[in-house]
């Protein structure tokens, strides 16, 4: 009969083996440990230097407002009335109930007036309906890039006045005292004109400027036939006989000279 061999694996082998295993599984697992550890340093360096990050950690883009355009309405407005001084009156009147105010007026016909921008439409479709022979003429001027420009200017020299408050504390001689209030001086200058410049451009477009012609409105004189009254016949009849002596005593007299051959 056939007999199986049967190994026999010694207990320390075993011990061996399984020792083996476990010191290299720990090590797959460091050196995963330490690539994942140098990834993420990677990718914090990258974010630190203002590289994009990955699509997993990208943000979305903040939307950006546009800045509103600024605009300064001028309208010059034409049109014809019965009586002037009563419609230079009246335009007043309605100007002050859209918000505005005359700026100056004569008796001629010509008013300045100042209305609100928001209310400039409905105030010139009232006028045109109250008006005949109206004409009107409208001019817009962008000025947004005229005052952002200002208030950069503006502030900017607000932070050289403050940094120049700042020196002047840590002034130690009176040499640089001076120099530095000089510098104040023209600084704070500056200031008040940038400032002065914004109160303009801010009341420009929030104010429009109408000025008005008023001319007198031409009607033709329609002639009217004479009738008189009961006691007029007789002096009316009287007046058109005469006429008809005088017309034939005309006839009699003046004859027609006849011109030479």
């Amino acid at each position: 009969m056939k007999t199986k061999s049967i190994f026999f694996i010694p207990p320390f082998l075993i011990t061996l083996l399984l020792f083996t295993i476990q010191c290299s599984s720990s090590k797959s697992m460091e050196r995963e440990s330490a690539v994942s550890n140098r990834y993420d340093d990677f990718e914090g360096a990258k974010q630190s230097a203002g590289v994009t990050p990955s699509p997993k950690s990208e943000s979305k883009p903040k939307e950006t407002k546009s800045q509103p355009r600024m605009m300064v309405y001028t309208v010059v407005v034409n049109l014809q009335s019965k009586e002037v001084e009563p419609k230079v009156t009246e335009i007043i009147k309605l100007a002050e109930s859209f918000g505005g105010f005359a700026l100056q007026y004569s008796s001629q016909g010509t008013i300045q007036l100042k209305i609100p921008q928001e209310n400039l439409k409905r105030f010139l479709l009232t006028l045109k309906k109250e008006s005949h022979n109206y004409s009107e003429d409208v001019s817009a001027k962008d000025v947004t890039e005229d005052y952002l420009d200002t208030e950069i200017r503006l502030e900017n020299a607000q932070k050289m006045r403050t940094r120049l408050l700042e020196i002047l504390k840590s002034a130690k001689t009176l040499e640089e005292t001076l120099k530095v209030e000089a510098e104040l001086s023209k600084i704070s200058e500056s200031i008040e004109r940038w400032e002065g410049k914004l109160k303009y451009l801010s009341s420009a477009v929030q104010l429009s400027t109408v000025t008005v012609h008023v001319r007198q409105k031409w009607e033709p004189v329609v002639q009217k036939d004479y009738k008189p009254g009961p006691l007029g016949y007789p002096f009316y009849y009287l007046y058109l006989g005469l006429g008809k002596v005088k017309d034939g005593i005309i006839w009699l007299f003046v004859q027609e000279i006849p011109k030479e051959t």
